[in-house]
């Protein structure tokens, strides 16, 4: 047997036509919310926070998922909270929708004000979160084009994800926003003048 019986690669053609497909859904105008800086931020937080959860299927889009925290990791299921026996209401965060340009859309569990404990780990991964964009440069460098330790579909729907923040940062002319200015955005009106007041 050779050394290298796939010497052209060709089991990693299916992460590539994945990859491709992906970032072609980001490019699409029909297929991307108009963002603004603010938006931009929230949907990477939204979607960093359901790719960091423990899924082992292929999303499709428009489904409706199910995030729960259990056992101090974030966890996506198909299962809806009532339909466990016992019910999970009580680790049930939100119900979570995939978009066609990788992004995620939230739904967040009804009550989840009164959840401290969920609210505790919402706050340590937003706390996560903010590190990470503080540590690069600009917001655009610490994107997740490639994150070789993610399981394959989290590394695809990072890496699509990627791609569609990135031309939205394009489009905003803020592909060379630093990371803590653009989390400034969390606090002020929602649009690119503002942004650019504040920083």
């Amino acid at each position: 047997m050779p050394d290298n019986p796939n010497p052209q690669g060709k089991a990693n053609l299916p992460l590539l036509s994945d990859l491709q497909m992906w970032r072609s859904n980001a490019a699409l105008p029909a297929s991307m919310p108009r963002r603004t800086p603010r938006t931009v931020v929230v949907d990477y937080l939204a979607a960093l926070l359901v790719l960091s959860a423990e899924f082992k299927f292929r999303p499709v889009l428009g489904k409706k998922y199910h995030l729960y925290f259990r056992n101090k990791q974030w966890q996506l299921s198909l299962v809806a909270p009532a339909e466990w026996r016992p019910t999970r209401e009580a680790n049930y965060l939100a119900a979570c929708r995939l978009r066609p340009d990788a992004s995620w859309e939230i739904e967040p569990a009804d009550g989840l004000d009164q959840r401290h404990d969920l609210l505790a780990a919402l706050a340590d991964f937003e706390q996560q979160f903010r590190n990470h964009v503080e540590s690069s440069d600009t917001l655009a460098e610490g994107l997740p084009h490639y994150e070789a330790h993610l399981p394959y579909y989290r590394r695809v729907l990072a890496s699509g994800l990627a791609s569609s923040l990135q031309r939205s940062l394009v489009q905003l002319g803020l592909e060379q926003a630093k990371g803590e200015q653009m989390l400034l955005t969390l606090r002020v009106s929602d649009d690119a003048a503002s942004f650019t007041a504040a920083s």
